[in-house]
């Protein structure tokens, strides 16, 4: 009997350290744990990015807002076009050489019984159109039966127009036609670049004009101011507005747009009929009392 008592207490013995040595192991672990939660972290600052400038907000649907229009822009069907300052011209003063530049460029016979002046900007696609493909029907048909003559005049609708008109006018009469036709077949090619100076030198030399008459022809201001006080002169006393437009017989009608043959001979017949007025009524005085 004391024998097995004394197994039973060996093995309570055993029991208890084996107990002892899971506590302790546990408490280790669970002290180690604790440790590592409350470790001091060391934290690396992320390097300074420049701040950004905040963004406008955008409001769903709302249209931002627009510039105005300058009042010297003039908006045509092909393209917009900005009109270039000009200068405040003086009153005419009588100046030979420029006279002689801006003589009239016409087609067909002085006698013709329906005079025909275009207003056209050599940058205006609608000119560019009428030249290509209508002025050659009217051309056999009207001009050269000596029943129209057509007279040629200038309205450039911004810079590019403005130098290419000059450059116009600085050309031979007889070469004058033939290089407005050049500007208006190559029109997509220089008009609208930034570089066409250089374009229009080239076609200028193409055309017999060398590089000093070039640039003396650009830097003649006597001729940029002529062309601008002739293209407001028109734009009073015929009311142009747009280009192409066209003046019969001296205001007695005025064309506007590049129209199809059919409507210019209708007007033609219009004023060949002798119901047509030569020119606008004049109310009649009223009578003395």
């Amino acid at each position: 009997m004391s024998e097995q008592n004394s197994k039973t207490g060996l093995i309570a013995v055993v029991v208890v350290v084996i107990l002892a040595l899971i506590g302790a192991g546990a408490y280790m672990t669970l002290k180690g744990k604790k440790a590592d939660e409350i470790a001091p972290v060391t934290l690396t600052e992320a390097p300074a990015t420049p701040e950004a400038a905040p963004e406008e907000p955008i409001v769903q649907g709302e249209v931002p807002p627009q510039p105005e229009t300058p009042a010297n822009e003039v908006v045509v069907e092909t393209k917009k076009l900005d009109v270039p300052a000009t200068p405040e011209v003086a009153p005419a003063v009588a100046n030979p050489a420029i006279d002689k530049l801006m003589e009239a460029r016409s087609i067909g016979s002085a006698t013709a019984p329906i005079k025909l002046v275009e207003y056209s900007s050599l940058t205006c696609g609608h000119c560019a159109h009428f030249h290509k493909e209508i002025l050659p029907a009217l051309k056999t048909k009207f001009v050269d039966t000596g029943k129209v003559q057509i007279t040629f005049r200038e309205f450039p609708l911004n810079g590019p127009a403005l130098d290419a008109s000059q450059i116009l006018r600085c050309m031979p009469e007889d070469k004058f036609v033939s290089f407005m036709d050049l500007l208006f077949a190559e029109q997509e090619n220089w008009a609208y670049k930034t570089e066409y100076k250089d374009s229009l030198r080239q076609y200028a030399k193409l055309a017999g004009l060398s590089d000093q008459a070039f640039d003396a022809c650009l830097a003649n201001t006597a001729l940029k101011e002529r062309l601008v006080s002739d293209m407001k002169a028109a734009e009073g006393k015929y009311k142009i507005a747009s280009t192409p437009s066209f003046v019969v017989n001296d205001g007695q009608k005025v064309i506007v747009g590049g129209q199809p043959v059919e409507f210019f001979e209708k007007t033609f017949e219009e004023l060949a009929s002798p119901a047509a007025p030569a020119t606008p009524a004049e109310p009649a005085p009223a009578a003395a009392p």
